[in-house]
């Protein structure tokens, strides 16, 4: 226990370290930003206390939690109506005993479009931008980045990664190069409403409370995100700026707008998912039939996933992980990096885990970062602001740092868990 204890605080010094390191300007970090790194960390260790230790925090989160799963079953009323019993409808027939009807896109996927037109309504309604701007108040003040910064940072616990930057679009051309580097590292250390349910849901057999952990690591993930984009760009904190007003106008222009708008993204988002998970898991399968043609390693044919919970080892061990999960844990990491969250998730439902290392292992992969998600960031980012060259030049330094984010969140939730 003492040796794991000792590993877990190694492993947070390590991810600042590694930031520190890859710092664009490590005097001006010391002189000048100790402040809001030191703060940020007490505040991040603050809300870790809030969320597992308090009764009314943990309550609370726990109602979310169930708040969001009834979402999951309120849209299996729709896949009911539109595709019968593929869709969790009454069956027609007798089923054999040991087989299920249970279809993954049809009955869990579709969530994706009700969460996304949800959004879309309390983004109309101005529920979630004043949400966003009261919750990054705090940011502001704690980290000293401006109010739209703190905005789209805060807005990032309901939305994902093209979302959250719509509400400033129209100050996106005019943002720091620090300030869109926040933004780009945001999108990969997060993840987004509309896909929670599906997480928790992949899991739920191995991890009922499953939903609550992913919320909390929606929360800390951008505590952590802003402590490690301040080391790793300095200048993200410096003057705040008072006289830039948060976009006031609505990306919708009406109601019924952000009903079809919200209903066709999420749509987008679903089918998007899908071929995603049929091409990936196909090519997984693909490459691990040309690795079978190899001779055996300790014993067993080679497969990607062992091939990445060797480069991911040192990662997992950094987390605390149980040294008893650090192989299983590192294989589901390296595959939500190379591949996605997802499957990660689905993998670790196959797992054998501890509840402890399960725990630390959701929060090393609630995000989206994958090399995938590299080009649709920068993608979506160029087509909303096409006049910023910088964008892809950020690209592999923000993915870093929403690693390194990740690292923080992960090892400090195994840390409370743990002790």
């Amino acid at each position: 226990m003492v040796f794991r204890m000792v590993r877990q605080i190694i492993g947070y010094f390590s991810f600042i370290a590694i930031a520190y390191f890859l710092s664009s300007e490590k005097t001006e970090l010391i002189k000048k930003h100790w402040k809001p790194i030191t703060f940020g960390i007490i505040l991040q260790i603050f809300l870790v206390f809030l969320m597992t230790n308090v009764p009314v925090v943990i309550k609370g989160l726990e109602s979310i939690a169930n708040g969001v799963m009834k979402l999951r079953d309120a849209t299996l009323e729709g896949t009911k109506f539109v595709f019968g019993y593929v869709g969790g409808g009454e069956l027609p027939f007798d089923m054999k005993e040991g087989t299920s009807t249970f279809v993954f896109a049809l009955q869990t996927l579709p969530t994706i479009i009700l969460v996304s037109v949800l959004s879309a309504i309390l983004t109309y309604l101005r529920i979630i931008p004043y949400l966003a701007k009261s919750i990054g108040y705090l940011f502001k003040k704690v980290f000293g980045v401006r109010n739209i910064i703190g905005m789209v940072s805060a807005s990032k616990i309901f939305l994902g990664q093209f979302e959250a930057p719509l509400l400033i679009k129209n100050h996106l051309a005019s943002i720091s190069k620090s300030e869109m580097f926040v933004i780009m590292s945001l999108a990969f250390s997060t993840a987004s409403a509309s896909v929670m349910p599906i997480y928790a849901s992949a899991i739920s057999n191995i991890c009922p409370d499953a939903m609550t952990h992913i919320v909390i690591s929606s929360v800390i993930g951008i505590v952590s995100t802003l402590i490690i984009c301040i080391i790793m760009m300095p200048s993200l904190g410096n003057s705040v700026d008072e006289n830039v007003s948060i976009a006031s106008e609505n990306i919708y222009p009406d109601f019924m707008s952000a009903v079809s708008k919200g209903t066709s993204d999420g749509a987008f988002v679903w089918w998007a998912i899908v071929g995603s998970l049929i091409g990936m898991v196909a090519l997984i399968a693909l490459v691990n039939y040309m690795l079978e043609m190899l001779p055996n390693v300790a014993g067993s044919s080679l497969t990607l996933q062992k091939i990445f919970g060797v480069i991911m080892y040192p990662f997992a061990w950094l987390l605390g992980t149980p040294n008893a999960d650090i192989s299983a844990a590192s294989e589901i990491i390296g595959t939500k990096f190379v591949l996605n969250e997802i499957i990660a998730f689905f993998d670790m439902a196959k797992s054998n885990m501890s509840k402890e290392g399960i725990i630390t292992t959701i929060y090393a992969i609630t995000n989206f970062g994958n090399f995938a998600c590299i080009g649709m960031t920068v993608g979506g980012l160029s087509a909303m602001c096409p006049s910023r060259s910088d964008i892809p030049s950020l690209s592999v330094k923000s993915f870093i740092a929403g690693s390194l984010a990740t690292g923080l969140t992960a090892t400090l939730m195994s840390m409370s868990i743990s002790w």
